[in-house]
């Protein structure tokens, strides 16, 4: 019996039904970036494409395997979360289950994968301003950094990362954010994103170590959770509500600046992300710059 799955989800669908329009169905709305209009689809039908996490259509399926297991870990602490609002009651076991899946999550879907072609183009274009032999260029395959199956491959290596980001999720302050508001967290099609407000330069600020770090994971139109450096937020409360529906503007910003095309709600009101867009339309090309290499 062939157990090849070939449509494969960078966004699980049974987190995506936490957003649908209407109880027990399978529909949301979703915002499309790089036209500025919205459609409503199946949570089935998109944030996935054939063989994602495949070199070949005929290896074993490892990742995508590992990342059914990592959800199924995942389902029932979710739920938990989303009944009792309070994450006090995980117990250790759950919380790994919680830190696993987020960090798999971060690293599994397409914006990561643009993330490291738009490095590898960097890196290419950086390097052939330099005077090098081809005998340098042939060794070190400086042609073939941003081809296709290079980058892929650079992508799929990077999960091995996996246990140790878990590790160190774990440690962090982790706080649930509870709306008030009468806007809904939105999520997209890379929904785990770090923001910090401490400016580093000249060095990057978004390493899981780096002081001031903050994660943030939309869980229900209702839930975000959010992981923080464990010094700067110590006085945080584990629980915080929210009623300025500036602070909602912030997490759904998050998810449009973020995203490589998609974002998704409950409702269909994107304003917020037609005004994100007008202020800065270099978000609407999924080829955009991502990184700053100096």
């Amino acid at each position: 019996m062939n157990t090849t799955t070939k449509i494969q989800h960078y966004l699980p669908t049974f987190y995506l039904n936490h957003f649908v329009i209407k109880p027990k169905k399978d529909t949301v709305y979703c915002y499309d970036k790089t036209k500025s209009k919205y459609f409503v689809v199946s949570t089935k039908n998109i944030a996935s494409e054939s063989y994602f996490y495949n070199m070949s259509n005929k290896e074993e399926q490892i990742i995508e395997e590992t990342l059914n297991s990592i959800e199924s870990s995942f389902a029932p602490v979710y739920k938990k979360i989303l009944v009792h609002e309070d994450l006090g009651r995980l117990t250790s076991g759950e919380k790994e289950a919680v830190a696993l899946f987020v960090v798999a999550q971060e690293q599994r879907t397409r914006e990561k994968r643009e993330t490291i072609a738009d490095t590898m183009r960097q890196l290419k274009q950086r390097l052939y301003k330099e005077t090098l032999s081809e005998e340098f260029k042939e060794r070190y395959g400086i042609d073939k950094l941003d081809k296709e199956e290079e980058i892929k491959a650079f992508h799929l290596g990077t999960f091995k990362h996996i246990p140790l980001y878990t590790d160190i999720t774990l440690q962090m302050k982790w706080i649930l954010l509870i709306n008030h508001t009468t806007m809904p967290f939105w999520t997209s099609d890379h929904p785990i994103n770090r923001f910090n407000p401490v400016d580093a330069k000249p060095y990057g600020n978004l390493g899981l170590l780096c002081r001031g770090i903050e994660i943030h994971f939309p869980l229900s139109p209702k839930m975000v959770l959010s992981f923080c450096d464990p010094a700067a937020y110590e006085l945080l409360p584990s629980r915080y509500q929210i009623e300025d529906i500036q602070n909602v503007e912030f997490e759904n910003w998050l998810q449009v600046a973020h995203s490589t095309r998609y974002v998704f709600s409950k409702t269909n009101d994107f304003t917020l992300a037609d005004r994100i867009l007008r202020d800065n339309p270099s978000l609407r090309e999924i080829n955009r710059k991502r990184i700053q290499m100096n």
